[in-house]
Formats: C-alpha cells, sequence, structure tokens
C-alpha cells in the first residue's frame, strides 16, 4: 500500500529516506510538519518532573500521589508522535536517542528537567557534526546522516559499553 501511494505521488524517493535518514530531501515545503513537534516538546518539559517520578516504579509513584498509568501514558504519546514527525520529515535516525541522553545522564545526573535542553543541544550539535561529515567525505556526493550517525553512535555506543564494564 505504501508503495502504492508512492507510485502515485512520485514519493519513492522518499520513502528510501525514511529507511535511511537523509537531510538532502528537507526542502521549503517538507519540513513544516515539524513545527506541530514545538507545543509537544512544551508539554514534554510540563510533565518532565513526572516523567522523573514514574521512572522509579509504580509503587514509588503512587506513594507520592502521582497518577502512574496516566503519566505513562502522556508520555509514551509524546514520544510517539515526536519520533513520527520526525521519522516523516528526516528519515529513521539510528543511535541518536541512545548516546546522547546517556550521555547527558552521565554528566549531569538523571533529573529529566534539568537535562532536556542540554539533551537537545547536545543531540543538534551531534547532527551538525555527522552531517557536515557526511558532506564533506565523498565531496560533491554526501552521506546520508542516518549513516554517518549509525557508524560514528555505534562506535560511541561501544566505547561507553566498554567503560562500563572496565568500571
Amino acid at each position: 500500500m505504501t508503495t502504492f501511494f508512492a507510485y502515485r505521488y512520485d514519493l519513492v524517493q522518499n520513502i528510501s529516506s525514511w529507511m535511511q535518514g537523509n537531510f538532502s530531501l528537507v526542502i521549503k515545503g517538507r519540513y513544516e510538519l515539524l513545527y506541530l513537534s514545538i507545543p509537544l516538546v512544551i508539554i514534554a518539559f510540563l510533565y518532565a518532573n513526572k516523567f522523573t517520578v514514574a521512572g522509579m516504579g509504580e509503587d514509588f509513584s503512587a506513594n507520592l500521589g502521582l497518577n502512574y498509568n496516566q503519566v505513562v501514558n502522556i508520555g509514551i504519546t509524546i514520544v510517539a508522535l515526536l519520533s513520527s514527525l520526525v521519522v516523516i520529515t528526516v528519515g529513521r535516525i539510528p543511535f541518536l536517542g541512545l548516546i546522547i541522553p546517556n550521555i547527558v545522564t552521565i554528566y549531569q545526573g538523571d533529573y529529566l528537567k534539568k537535562n532536556i535542553l542540554t539533551t537537545a543541544l547536545l543531540g543538534a550539535a551531534f547532527l551538525l557534526a555527522c552531517d557536515i561529515l557526511g558532506r564533506l567525505i565523498i565531496f560533491p556526493y554526501e552521506i546520508p546522516i542516518g549513516l554517518m550517525v549509525g557508524v560514528i553512535g555505534s562506535v560511541i555506543f561501544l566505547y561507553l559499553l566498554m567503560r562500563r564494564n572496565a568500571s
């Protein structure tokens, strides 16, 4: 069904970019959907303290008077919507949501509200560095951002695992 719509509306290249993140298709008329993520990020920031408490477990949350199921459902909804908006616009970017939050947590602790801005800025800087590197390696061609982040992210992830096992 997806292939049918892709051929019908001349979007076959977009489907391939969903499978592997690629910034080359992010042009005027294709990125405006990301504006829908702004209210979702604000809601996530407002609920950050509740997400931190919910992360400590259902019993602990209930003892503090938090409706655990409601907070978890709100969190899952926000993450699903934000992820789908990014995948539709840019494509799948592996390891980004795994390594960047873990690096920030290693250095700043597990306090979500304090880490949101740092995680966003470090994630953006990491993506920018990978994009620039992907454009320079085989200039004038471009290596897709999903491939660059996947390779560099896997190396960083393995380093984090080895570092954890060594200590």
